[in-house]
């Protein structure tokens, strides 16, 4: 039999089908991923070196991804012309091998999750895999998965490739929140112990004696928060791990209910555009509290049943209201949003059509607003503490690239978002003669506004290191996209809307930025010394236990949090200045507060203060927080150092224990 014949018997297969088909996607993404793996090293060696700008030397370290690249690339041709009769018998062999087994392949799935679990959470330290780029190693781990799948006969290799991904994906962000998870009994991060004593300010009389104001900031954040406070008792990593709960569960119910209002078909599909929105909500990261009203909005809205949609929005307004202020609008804009997607104007006047959203984001806005007032009046604090952020300065710098925050905000922004406008245009540049102007225009405003609150509030002192404070924009723009790709924008006018079905190229691309962000994300368990953090405790305690038998008071500007759980004892809580509070006043200027602050120094009001070591230099903008930095030393450093010294230093656990100064 002549080898054009046998080329030809065995195309008559369906398993050799399946095996091309599989071959050309997978080898065609594996050729993507070298690629990006190549992009990115010559973009890390540009800047560092004598050739053309170039580092020569890391320019060669890449050479088995050249190498493979062009192996790929042959591999690719040969498939495409089916030329190879090799190829196609050597991948005859390997996918029909694989079919034989069965449900092991769903076993052997499972393994290749765990060790690629394992390898992302030891910080890529595994034998042989150390020295291998990450997103080399993690798209060909999911490939490798993908093809698993594919060979159960149960999906079709587009299908097993998206499920991999997508599991793989958010099993990025499980390891990444895995670390914070700890025993470990003082705080992983700058404010991170914080969270648990604003949020134990909701059962203040049952866990300290007496009640005391609530948080003014985040509030919502704190309330979610609070749900283990009720179990009285509970473990500081049981409050860790409820906070990791409520990042990873909320932001999942979220992408179902953004499946829930898309509506897609497949399975598969469902997976994929929630594994997608759940990953691309840590681009920012989208707080979970903000989560909430994307939720109810996401669920409720039905634009047949108006009334009904309406009342949920104005419960996710009074959510929002005691958020964040910048959260006023979003509830009524989501619902906007979504009515001039899904409800063509047609024959209707303005009116009409426009004063059912109109109404819903003034009414949205203006329950906001109230639910602030009244939470102000509640909550215990003064008033003028609520508007701090209005009195903060702003730094345009951090918008653009600079020494201190990288590529800055904007190109972030561009970076973690510029794969769906690609889709919205390559959607509306056949199809924008389909739908009204007006309603064009009305999601342009919508998303420029909230772009521009972003943006502004990036630029606040205490901002600018990442995209949480563009969070709504991001929301927007992905479930704006979403319903586009999915045929959820409903046309004004039929015969210009032509068939559409997104690209597999733009779905791919879509999946990459948020996965790199993921990657990027991940860092292995820190090593914390425990036992030495508990001796250190023991010895503030002793030197509180000598200063309180004589009824002295204790200020805990940081480590608050060792009062709430019992961790310290004997010390009545002094509600004043705490350090995120204290920080917030300090950078809005809040000259009341801080001056009662400097008055108390003054008079030796606290017998021992407990707070984080302390940092005596001014920083230039060069450093990431510098002017945060310098308010600090202004607000709270030099006028702490006037009127205390240190009186014990516990380095290695971020403690300074400081006495009035006597003499």
């Amino acid at each position: 039999m002549s080898d054009h014949q046998s080329m030809q018997d065995l195309e008559k297969s369906d398993t050799v089908k399946r095996s091309i088909l599989a071959i050309r996607l997978f080898v065609g993404i594996s050729l993507a991923i070298n690629i990006l793996v190549i992009l990115l090293g010559i973009r890390g060696a540009y800047g560092i070196g004598s050739l053309f700008g170039f580092s020569g030397s890391l320019l060669l370290n890449l050479w088995p991804y050249y190498l493979i690249s062009l192996g790929l690339l042959v591999i690719l041709v040969l498939s495409q012309r089916q030329k190879s009769l090799v190829i196609v018998r050597f991948v005859k062999v390997i996918y029909e091998g694989l079919s034989r087994l069965g449900i092991v392949n769903y076993v052997l799935f499972l393994a290749l999750t765990v060790l690629f679990g394992t390898y992302r959470l030891s910080g890529w330290q595994l034998p042989f895999l150390d020295r291998i780029n990450p997103i080399w190693v993690f798209g060909h781990l999911g490939l490798m998965g993908a093809l698993l799948l594919s060979a159960t006969r149960k999906m079709t290799p587009p299908q097993s490739i998206l499920v991999t991904f997508s599991i793989y994906g958010m099993l990025l962000w499980v390891i990444h929140f895995i670390p914070d998870v700890s025993t470990y009994p003082l705080s992983l991060g700058w404010s991170e112990t914080s969270r648990y004593y604003y949020a134990s300010l909701f059962f203040s009389r049952q866990i300290y004696g007496k009640s005391t104001p609530l948080s003014s900031l985040h509030p919502t954040r704190y309330l979610m928060q609070a749900v283990p406070f009720i179990i009285r008792n509970l473990p500081l990593w049981v409050h860790r791990l409820w906070q990791v709960l409520l990042w990873l569960g909320v932001t999942l119910v979220g992408s179902l209910a953004l499946v829930k209002q898309v509506k897609p078909e497949q399975w598969w599909v469902k997976l994929g555009l929630a594994a997608w929105f759940f990953m691309f909500c840590f681009q920012g990261p989208v707080y979970y509290h903000l989560m909430v009203v994307i939720i109810i909005v996401l669920l409720s809205f039905n634009h047949h049943k108006r009334g009904r949609t309406l009342v949920f929005v104005g419960l996710a307004s009074l959510w929002a209201g005691i958020s964040r202020v910048n959260w006023f609008p979003v509830a009524g804009m989501l619902a906007a949003t979504l009515y001039v997607l899904t409800v063509p104007k047609r024959e209707k006047n303005f009116w009409q059509y426009w004063r059912w959203p109109i109404f819903t984001a003034i009414f949205s806005f203006i329950l906001a607003f109230l639910s602030q007032t009244v939470y102000a009046f509640i909550s215990g604090n003064p008033v003028e503490v609520f508007g701090s952020s209005f009195n903060s300065p702003l730094y345009s710098y951090r918008l653009f690239p600079n020494e201190a925050y990288g590529p800055g905000i904007i190109n972030l922004m561009i970076t973690a978002t510029f794969p769906l406008w690609v889709i919205v245009g390559w959607f509306l540049f056949k199809r924008i003669r389909a739908f009204n102007w007006l309603r064009l225009l009305a999601l342009l405003v919508i998303l420029l506004t909230l772009l521009t609150m972003g943006l502004i509030v990036s630029m606040k002192i205490g901002g600018g290191d990442n995209l949480h404070n563009l969070d709504a924009f991001l929301i927007f723009v992905a479930v704006t996209t979403a319903m586009i790709a999915f045929n959820r924008f409903e046309p004004d006018f039929p015969e210009y809307h032509k068939p559409w079905t997104t690209p597999q190229p733009l779905i791919v691309l879509v999946f990459v930025i948020p996965i790199v962000f993921a990657l990027n994300a991940v860092h292995p368990i820190p090593e914390l010394d425990h036992q030495r953090a508990w001796d250190d405790i023991e010895q503030v305690q002793a030197l509180i236990d000598e200063v309180t038998m004589n009824g002295g008071e204790v200020l805990f500007v940081q480590h608050r949090h060792l009062l709430t759980f019992d961790t310290i004892t004997g010390v009545e809580l002094i509600h004043e200045y705490e350090k995120v509070f204290l920080m917030e006043m300090a950078m809005s200027g809040n000259e009341p507060y801080l001056e009662n602050f400097w008055r108390d120094l003054e008079a030796h009001r606290f017998d021992l203060i407990i707070s984080e070591p302390l940092n005596l230099s001014m920083q230039t903008s060069e450093r990431v927080f510098a002017e945060e930095n310098n308010v600090w030393l202004i607000n709270y450093v030099r006028p702490l150092l006037e009127s205390y010294k240190p009186l014990a230093e516990y380095k290695q656990s971020d403690m300074i224990v400081l006495e009035p100064i006597t003499d």
